[in-house]
């Protein structure tokens, strides 16, 4: 895991995601477009799922985000999905 956060980006339909994960306090959070759209205070060993709503053309969408042991690294795994959708182009960035 990061030293003292492991974050991941991705896009969904011109939109920025990103997944932030502390690794003091085990929480973690969605941004959309650079805004906090859920919070996690504490999960179980930085795993867990987050639920979010981000807007995408005035309609509300559910952004929902995984977050897992595995995926080649000892940062674990995110999955985002969009509306249903699973972002493929998950990036790790720290």
């Amino acid at each position: 895991m990061g030293l003292l956060a492991t974050r991941w980006e991705a896009t969904y339909q011109g939109h920025n995601i990103t997944v932030a994960r502390n690794e003091l306090t085990r929480g973690f959070s969605i941004e959309w477009d650079g805004h906090e759209i859920a919070r996690r205070s504490w999960s179980f060993v930085g795993l867990g799922e987050l639920h979010g709503t981000a807007d995408v053309g005035g309609k509300d969408i559910d952004v929902h985000v995984t977050l897992g042991l595995g995926g080649g690294s000892w940062d674990g795994s995110c999955t985002i999905r969009v509306a249903g959708q699973a972002i493929e182009d998950v990036k790790h960035i720290r």
